[in-house]
């Protein structure tokens, strides 16, 4: 492919507050190179941005790639890394139950065992401590209309269900109470009397 030199329209202001920059801070690139160098850092930026996250999707719990993840075992600490989509631990793809199993044997809880670090984190955080923080922010974030709607539609449709249910009761009871004097009900001596009359 042949490079074309195309003119672009930069305010005279910038580029010459460019070339300022780049002579205070020592630089050998010229305006031009900065600008192209810049542009393609850019693109590059642009193009992570529309990229999905890559990461380990533990349950509730989102680990960026580049986030470690360590047990303390033994007087040790043990160590694995989120790349890409897995959680390698010594050189395999585990889940981090897995990778407690691993360390500590039966027994282990890998939400209270294991310790994370993001890239974003300055320190280290139990597993615990990360899902119970997701999950208040899942339940203080506000319903969408749709959603409320939803939960309206599903709590009368329960309230609709009790309340059938309690006049279904309502009438087994009534039925019971009229059914007694039914003829299977009724005492002997009752049958006599209407015969007695019949005389």
């Amino acid at each position: 492919m042949e490079e074309r030199e195309v003119c672009a329209a930069i305010p005279n202001a910038a580029l010459a507050e460019l070339g300022n920059f780049l002579r205070q801070c020592g630089s050998t690139l010229s305006p031009t190179e900065a600008v192209v160098h810049a542009l393609k850092l850019w693109m590059d930026t642009q193009k992570k941005a529309s990229e999905p996250p890559r990461g380990y999707q533990w349950k509730c719990l989102f680990l960026p790639h580049g986030s470690q993840v360590r047990m303390f075992y033994q007087d040790a600490w043990e160590y694995a890394s989120v790349r890409d989509d897995e959680l390698i631990y010594r050189g395999y793809s585990v889940s981090p139950h897995q990778m407690a199993l691993e360390i500590g044997g039966k027994g282990r809880n890998a939400w209270r065992d294991l310790w994370v670090q993001r890239p974003a984190d300055q320190h280290w955080r139990t597993a615990t401590e990360l899902r119970n923080e997701q999950r208040r922010r899942l339940a203080a974030k506000p319903n969408s209309p749709m959603e409320a709607m939803t939960a309206a539609a599903r709590c009368m449709s329960d309230t609709l269900k009790s309340a059938l249910l309690l006049v279904e009761q309502a009438n087994h009871q009534t039925a019971q109470l009229f059914n007694r004097r039914q003829p299977k009900h009724r005492r002997h001596d009752d049958q006599m009397i209407d015969a007695c009359m019949e005389d």
